[in-house]
């Protein structure tokens, strides 16, 4: 036979088995793709238990089978379980074997040698009946082991037996290897000192291993402003654990100033100095330390003076050390000074909490209405705050919490040779909320209230507001308040990720009893301003109306509220 016609015939019978094969996956693949739907029909339940007229697929039967038996365990049936199924027709059965209900499960433990005890987590399992509960339990020891040096225990139970009316289950724990910390790496160079960050996270060399600390290195980190975690890695070699940080330098220390010189007003031909200093340091010898300072001078007998001091981990505790002093002269009616130390803790990487002492000292200058009055507090507070925030230096989504709480012993001296005692109380919350609405759109609402209580209040003991911080429309500080409650409504509208158009509204309602005088107003104000972000810093400006008491809103008595901060 000549090779074409060979070739041409195994050709032939090539494609005639292509065929065959395409003719029966036509044929068959339609009824594959049909599942088969059976009927459940349940023997053995109680009736609470049983199913009736359930159709489900058959991909479904195993899945539905293993829900009921958690059911009946969950209900106390700790030994049900699925004896066997049948499958008929277009129907199936599933037989079960519940056992009776045990109102006591007692739980003991066999763990290979280890170095941490698990005695207080025996106590917790004696009588549970839920497995819910059970479970919670042994994800507790688990827990236990994984934060004392054993990250890769396991629990599994070893043998169960009954005695009467009781269920006794022997869970076996092993707890793998002993892991310690060995060392901490931070890249890149010259940001946070890995010897700070140590101590900072609790990651100190040859402690036990804790997931729980690994865990919560990006919530601690998060509190930190001058860095932004990238990864955290954590591998383990030789009975030992190594944690690498990448972080990302922030942009956060600012400073910015305006200097004038002006004629003092009086006839001694003297140049007196005015303006503002800004200076802001989250990152002092790369350990975390922060250090803020304001000054603001603008009319000749009046001017203003903050600094505090943050050290965090102070010798290595979970303690944050805060030291802040203040001084406030107003033009000839008072000066106050006050001097806090206050400790500050995490409880978690949401949430924050502050003891606090605080000496205040008042000092009446020159005022001849007698408002101002001379004394000295010592408060003692407590404060909290709690946040959950999409970003926290620059929040588009979330909400925000703080509430701080004083009480205060006061001495007053009334003249040269008498003094009176009175308590004195504080209180001040403030609610942020941020809503995305669109894509370039947010809302934002905040809420603000303050309370102030003492037999003998004076001017130089209340709170200041209005301004660029508070109530917009007016000067900075513009009003006095012993109570007040005060909202921020603001719709931004984001050209970039930091930029943004804004228009807002405030109302506040304030007033103050004092010991010679009394005040209320309910000030509004209104207006638009934008935000941009460069790469020297933050502009912001706002062109605000004030309503107040006797004064409408108008563009006679308006304000332009200005703020830059200077990054580097």
């Amino acid at each position: 036979m000549p090779l074409k016609d060979v070739q041409f015939g195994t050709r032939m019978l090539k494609y005639r088995q292509i065929y065959y094969r395409i003719a029966l996956v036509l044929l068959f693949v339609p009824k594959l793709g049909l599942a088969q739907r059976y009927t459940v029909e349940t023997h053995g339940l109680p009736e609470r238990f049983a199913v009736h007229e359930l159709s489900v697929d058959s991909a479904e039967v195993v899945p539905l089978s293993r829900e009921i038996v958690d059911r009946l365990r969950g209900e106390g049936f700790w030994l049900s379980g699925l004896d066997s199924l049948s499958y008929g027709k277009d129907t199936v059965a599933l037989y079960y074997y519940t056992g009776g209900v045990y109102d006591k499960i007692c739980f003991d433990f066999v763990e290979q040698g280890t170095e941490v005890a698990i005695e207080e987590q025996k106590r917790f399992f004696r009588h549970e009946r839920s497995i819910d509960q059970v479970q919670d339990r042994m994800e507790a020891v688990l827990e236990h082991y994984e934060n004392n040096g054993y990250p890769f225990a396991s629990v599994a139970v070893d043998s169960a037996g009954l005695d009467g009316d009781e269920l006794y289950v022997r869970l076996r724990v092993d707890p793998g290897m002993l892991i310690r910390f060995d060392s901490l790496t931070v890249t890149p160079g010259g940001v946070l000192k890995a010897r700070f960050l140590s101590r900072y996270l609790g990651l100190a060399y040859d402690r036990y291993y804790s997931e729980q600390q690994v865990q919560s290195i990006a919530a601690r980190i998060e509190n930190l402003p001058a860095v932004t975690l990238v990864d955290v890695r954590s591998t383990f070699q030789l009975r030992r654990s190594k944690i690498e940080l990448e972080l990302k330098p922030e942009k956060v220390n600012h400073f910015d100033g305006i200097i004038g010189f002006v004629p003092a007003n009086d006839e001694t031909n003297k140049i007196e100095v005015t303006g503002e200093i800004n200076l802001s340091i989250k990152n002092l010898f790369q350990s975390a330390k922060q250090f803020e300072f304001h000054w603001e001078k603008y009319t000749q007998n009046s001017q203003f003076l903050t600094a505090n001091y943050l050290s965090p981990a102070l010798f290595g505790s979970p303690l944050d050390l805060y030291l802040a002093y203040d001084q406030i002269k107003q033009d000839t009616l008072f000066s106050n000074r006050s001097l806090q130390v206050a400790f500050d803790y995490y409880p978690t990487g949401h949430s924050k909490l502050r003891v606090s002492y605080e000496n205040e000292l008042g000092n009446e200058l020159n005022d001849e209405s007698g408002q101002s009055g001379d004394f000295r507090i010592d408060y003692y507070g407590l404060a909290g705050q709690f946040w959950k925030l999409d970003n926290r230096r620059r929040p588009k989504q979330g909400v925000a919490l703080s509430v701080t709480s004083q009480v205060g012993y006061k001495r007053i001296d009334q003249d040269s040779v008498s003094q009176a005692e009175a308590t004195q109380y504080s209180l001040t919350s403030k609610l942020a909320l941020y809503q995305k609405v669109r894509k370039r759109s947010v809302l934002y609402a905040g809420l603000s209230a303050g309370w102030l209580e003492s037999d003998w209040l004076y001017l130089n003991d209340l709170y200041r507001l209005g301004g660029l911080r508070s109530i917009r429309g007016f000067n900075e500080n513009d009003f006095y308040a012993s109570h007040y409650a005060y909202t921020n409504l603001e719709w931004r509208f984001y050209l970039e990720d930091q930029s943004y158009l804004v228009a807002f509204y405030d109302q506040g309602f304030l007033g103050y009893d004092i010991v010679n005088g009394s005040y209320s107003d309910r000030p509004s104000g209104v207006g638009v301003g934008m935000q941009f972000n460069t790469a020297g810093g933050d502009f912001l400006i706002l062109y605000g109306l004030g309503k107040r008491q006797n004064q409408s809103f108008s563009f006679d008595s308006s304000k332009i509220h200005f703020g830059y901060t200077a990054l580097f």
